[in-house]
């Protein structure tokens, strides 16, 4: 067994040679491949795109710049093993149509199998063929019961990032750049703004471009995991561009804030029956058993985070998995426990065993927006 250490090794001696020496981006890109392999991390085409080339336009699927990366990468790595590597008995190697990478130790070339006759041997590797094919293709993974529905109701998912509405012009510095008004959320609140302050219409406008945090990286990433680990695929629109419509053409996950996102509290205000978002409070109304509360959603702390995580059916009978915060903390946490086997499956036994629903709060605490641990402050099944 190859440890981690010699791995990485083996992937510094590649790039010190001539070839990936005249050859940068494919050594740098070779590193990070390398590296994000030995730390288990899931490498996907748009992960790539958006942590390596440093483009946020990750639901791209038409941009090729990943797979012609890879591919020359993958070509220059075969040219190494037939010229200065040809000796090295540790091979790294990626995967035609994978990006993570695997060391594989040669083997000689003669072997028990190659002296017995072939024609004597084929029906027997074809009936083990057969076997296996057979039980794997009856081996279908199960899903965490509260994603259950994702995965069997055959409708596509869409994981949607909150991102945030900015304006360009005069900054607090008096100098151009990029600005945020939390009171400004979108076009129509920037028009609406305008109305009333038109002195401003040539000092800002609106920017023709979004940002999103970490916190959205880190959603794709866990959201990815689950999805790939099932066989299944989702896609990736930023909250920016979506419509109403979109809502409802297909299952939907949502990540972020919900502040600035009125679409997306509106889904949720109108299809949860016990909790309304507004303004900075959550009320808890109408339930048999529970005495009617408002919830404050800020705690004042760069510490401490108050998340909403609620699974419902939307507009058309399609699933919503929504997970709301006031910071990247809030999600980072709540995202990272609804992905996590062992965290669902006591989750399941406590509050599923006889809804198919949920909305549930959480207080999270952490450090420079990290988050650090989970408090369960109410879980309501409907």
């Amino acid at each position: 067994m190859l440890s981690d250490e010699k791995k990485l090794i083996l992937c510094e001696n590649i790039i010190k040679t001539e070839l990936f020496q005249k050859a940068p981006k494919s050594s740098a890109l070779l590193k990070y491949l390398v590296k994000a392999t030995l730390a288990g991390d899931f490498l996907k085409e748009d992960i790539i795109d958006l942590e390596f080339f440093g483009d946020k336009s990750i639901s791209d699927k038409n941009n090729p710049r990943v797979r012609v990366n890879v591919y020359n990468l993958r070509k220059k790595i075969e040219l190494y093993y037939k010229t200065d590597g040809q000796d090295i008995q540790w091979r790294l190697i990626i995967d035609k149509g994978q990006y993570s990478v695997r060391f594989e130790k040669l083997t000689p070339n003669t072997s028990t199998l190659e002296k017995i006759k072939l024609k004597n041997v084929i029906p027997y590797l074809l009936l083990v063929a057969l076997s296996i094919i057979f039980i794997f293709s009856n081996l279908k993974p199960e899903p965490p019961v509260v994603w259950e529905s994702f995965f069997k109701n055959k409708k596509a998912t869409t994981l949607i990032v909150g991102d945030v509405f900015g304006m360009t012009g005069k900054t607090i510095t008096n100098n151009e750049g990029w600005t945020r008004d939390f009171s400004i959320n979108s076009t129509e609140d920037y028009y609406a703004f305008m109305e009333n302050n038109s002195e401003l219409k040539e000092i800002i406008k609106p920017a023709n471009y979004t940002y999103i945090t970490s916190m959205g990286v880190i959603a794709v990433q866990h959201v990815a995991k689950l999805f790939y680990d099932l066989n299944s695929n989702f896609g990736i629109r930023f909250s920016s561009h979506i419509s109403v419509d979109d809502l409802k053409n297909g299952n939907l996950i949502y990540v972020g804030q919900y502040i600035n996102n009125t679409k997306l509290t509106s889904l949720f205000n109108n299809f949860n029956p016990y909790f309304k978002i507004t303004n900075q409070h959550l009320i808890v109304s109408g339930h048999p058993n529970l005495k009617d509360t408002i919830y404050t959603t800020y705690f004042g702390k760069e510490s401490e985070d108050f998340s909403i995580v609620s699974r419902f059916k939307g507009p058309e009978n399609n699933e919503c998995f929504i997970f709301f915060s006031n910071h990247d903390m809030g999600v980072k946490a709540t995202i990272e426990h609804f992905t996590d086997n062992e965290f669902l499956k006591k989750f399941n036994k406590e509050h599923m065993a006889e809804k198919d629903n949920f909305t549930a709060i959480y207080q999270v605490y952490g450090k420079d927006r990290t988050n650090l641990g989970l408090k369960s402050i109410l879980v309501v099944p409907f």
